[in-house]
């Protein structure tokens, strides 16, 4: 039951820093790379996180920042106007280019949902670490080039840019698992 106290207060003050962060002090989006790490402090338990090893270790990691940036763009495309109309958070001052007119949204919804594929098969591959096919990074990689040049928000940016990185990352782990494995051959 230790185990499971850690792993809920663990949970518990990352979701705190990243409220925090987020409300109070205006971060950039790219601060939730610095909160991160406190998820490598969980731990397997019987509880919630029965089937976690060793072996996933920095998937939390990835899969939280994948998670905050991915909910914070669909936060501000789509759910932040209808919140100011109802009074429920105050109106954000100056001109917001991202939803400023229906192309320029869906254009913006276009290149989050671009992004996406390349991060589930990432995080895949994070969770089991067993060889995949390259022809998929071969074919994601190019395309994620393209939140970068073509979206305003910068949480849809950061999404293409760690899209690039995440697939030549697992273009380089899977060549070194399938390197170490034909040892065995």
């Amino acid at each position: 039951w230790l185990a499971a106290i850690g792993n809920a207060c663990s949970v518990l003050a990352f979701a705190l820093a990243v409220g925090i962060n987020a409300a109070f002090f205006d971060a950039p989006h790219s601060s939730v790379f610095a909160i991160c790490p406190l998820l490598l402090l969980l731990s397997q338990d019987n509880g919630m996180f029965r089937a976690f090893t060793d072996q996933q270790r920095y998937f939390p990691l990835v899969a939280a920042s994948v998670g905050y940036l991915v909910s914070s763009s669909i936060f501000t495309l789509l759910l932040r106007v209808h919140f100011e109309a109802h009074h429920v958070i105050s109106p954000v001052a100056g001109q917001r280019p991202e939803i400023a007119s229906n192309f320029a949204l869906s254009r913006n919804l276009a290149m989050l949902f671009i992004t996406i594929p390349g991060h589930l098969l990432f995080l895949h591959f994070m969770w089991s670490f067993r060889w995949s096919r390259d022809l998929y990074w071969v074919l994601l990689l190019p395309i994620n080039v393209l939140p970068m040049l073509l979206s305003d928000l910068p949480a849809i940016r950061m999404l293409g840019a760690l899209g690039i990185a995440a697939g030549v990352l697992q273009l380089v782990l899977s060549n070194r698992i399938r390197k170490y494995g034909m040892h065995f051959v």
